[in-house]
């Protein structure tokens, strides 16, 4: 086993200590000594942190690798970032059940990545049959940072009752619930995290495979709040955790997602995460109310609640009238599934016109802004588009605003891509968010809507605003909220590096988060993506050095380069078992 001293580097251990002036000794893949100075060792390997951080890799709690690490384990677009644990099975998605093609059907529309990408991934790939069974094969898998997972609701909801009655019924049989309840139990046997269930209407099939059910919501919207009871049940016996994503634009499922959290005299609390706590342009008072759930619903309900919170703001970049966003437009949901030609047909149509004008200017709850002065144009095949947002093309042209823009989508499809941020805009509330205790910072939907966003980087920009705002959340309690506090609540052995734990750590530059960071992603055509393309986000020179499991997964110090094994020997991450029981 290799030894490497790390030297005169700003150490925090992720515990919420401050920081401190010393020398740190990794080996046999730990923490082997924290001293003010190390003495020199025959062939161990020494890097000078003068002026750096030493801290415990980030973990990325919100994280949809689930497909894509069967093809691309090393996971470097989290890696480079410091991210040394990510958090998969996501919004009710996993790939732990369920056939190849059901799998494709739901991460395709919901996550948005190309179906002909994630065909090529996972159609004959699949060689397990239950939850078990994927957890042994995940510890087969060459994966880059560590892996923990829950069980998606939908997955387990689709293998008990059938494709068919997932979709179409909403109360399953006492026969299936027990059989739901049965795999939760192996699940959490096996070290899985909890289960995570998902209440959003505007997650849906994509149909490639099963095009009956092409724009359903998936299973998991549709299941009863009785079923939701059951299996949250089963969680709280273990002391295990659900992760949910409410219904957003119905107030009311908070108010259940509470009573599934909620403990008693007789009944303990449930840890509950919940996405997401975000500072919407269409309702700038919402995150009032979200603050004040967390707070009655853990401080006077008993409730065990966090609120998976974004650090950066909600930038999303949709192709013409393809996006998730406009997955909240009742007429988009066969247009968003359909052909290019089909599309234009849609949007020459008078009384879809008509129908698509009476949504937009609706006045009901949206996470969506629907400001068309808030989308901006990055690409079109009229040049002086480009950097105008919608507003002000219509204007040009001389032509009511929504009109103009169902021409230029009835005309260009998908050629026409623009951005456009829906939230966490304000600074200001952004950081009394992150560091408020009813949330937790994440949300980063590492690996899904690789077309639409990337917040690979989120962890580093919360470190970079709090050298800002040192008064709201000091650098050591940024550094504790993003590795021991998360690790602590999922139940995961992370998060610190004090002496004997897993030399899962990295080396920063803090004089370059200012310079270096940046909220604009690339686009990256990865030879694995068939042809398409995903964003992605660079730190810079932030991040210096990356250690996983005590070997450096990746170095940015002269040389930016990946461990030529990353992703192809099993010598860095491992699947993290819950540690409650």
């Amino acid at each position: 086993m290799s030894t490497t001293i790390i030297r005169n580097g700003l150490y925090f251990d992720g515990t919420g200590k401050k920081g401190e002036k010393k020398d740190v000794v990794i080996k046999n893949n730990k923490i082997d000594a924290v001293v003010d100075k190390a003495p020199a060792m025959e062939g161990a390997k020494e890097i000078d942190a003068s002026g750096q951080w030493v801290m415990p890799g980030l973990i990325d709690i919100h994280a949809h690798y689930d497909a894509e690490l069967e093809v691309m384990p090393g996971l470097e677009e989290s890696v480079r970032h410091g991210v040394t644990t990510v958090v998969i099975g996501n919004c009710s998605l996993s790939a732990a059940l369920g056939k190849d093609t059901e799998i494709v059907d739901l991460f395709a529309r919901v996550e948005n990545i190309p179906a002909k990408t994630l065909s090529h991934w996972m159609i004959g790939n699949i060689k397990w049959k239950n939850v078990t069974e994927y957890y042994e094969h995940l510890d087969t898998v060459p994966v880059g940072p560590n892996i923990a997972s829950f069980l998606g609701h939908s997955n387990l909801r689709m293998h008990v009752m059938g494709l068919e009655r997932s979709f179409t019924e909403k109360n399953a049989s006492e026969e299936e619930l027990k059989k739901m309840e049965a795999i939760t139990e192996e699940a959490i046997k096996a070290g899985y995290l909890g289960v995570s269930m998902d209440m959003l209407p505007f997650h849906r099939w994509a149909g490639v495979y099963a095009p009956k059910f092409t724009g359903y919501s998936v299973p998991s919207q549709l299941a009863a709040k009785s079923e939701y009871k059951r299996l949250a049940n089963v969680l709280r016996k273990h002391n295990r955790v659900l992760q949910i994503t409410p219904n957003a634009v119905d107030k009311t499922s908070f108010a259940t997602i509470v009573r599934l959290s909620q403990g008693g005299f007789f009944k303990k609390s449930l840890k509950t995460t919940i996405v997401a706590a975000l500072d919407l342009k269409s309702n700038e008072k919402i995150y009032h109310l979200l603050k004040l759930l967390g707070f009655l619903g853990n401080s006077v309900l008993r409730a065990d609640m966090k609120f998976q919170t974004l650090s950066v703001p909600f930038l999303n970049y949709g192709d013409g009238p393809v996006t998730p966003l406009f997955e909240e437009f009742p007429s988009m949901i066969k247009a968003i599934s359909a052909t290019e030609a089909e599309r234009k047909a849609m949007f020459k149509n008078p009384e879809f016109r008509k129908q698509f004008i009476k949504e937009w200017n609706h006045k009901s709850a949206s996470v969506f802004p629907k400001a068309l002065k808030e989308m901006w144009v990055v690409n079109s095949p009229v040049a002086s588009h480009v950097g105008k947002n919608f507003e002000q093309i219509a204007k040009d042209a001389g032509k009511d605003t929504v009109e103009h823009f169902m021409d230029l989508l009835e005309e260009f499809d998908t050629k026409i891509r623009w951005k456009c941020e829906t939230s966490n805009h304000r600074e200001s509330v952004r950081m009394e968010l992150l560091a408020s205790k009813h949330c937790m910072p994440g949300f980063n939907d590492s690996g899904a809507h690789n077309l639409n966003m990337a917040f690979h980087d989120g962890g580093l920009h919360l470190i970079k605003q709090a050298t800002h705002h040192q008064d709201i959340m000091p650098i050591e309690t940024a550094i504790y909220r993003l590795t021991k506090e998360p690790a602590d609540y999922l139940g995961i052995e992370a998060g610190d590096i004090t002496v004997g734990k897993r030399a899962d750590l990295i080396i920063i530059d803090p004089t370059k988060l200012d310079t270096d960071l940046n909220t604009e992603p690339i686009e990256d055509y990865h030879p694995q993506f068939n042809g398409s393309f995903r964003l992605i986000k660079r730190s810079g020179k932030v991040v210096q050095h990356v250690f996983i499991n005590g070997e450096e997964a990746y170095t940015n110090n002269g040389v930016t380069a990946f461990h030529g094994d990353l992703g192809k020997k099993k010598i860095f991450g491992k699947i993290l078992k819950s540690n409650f029981n």
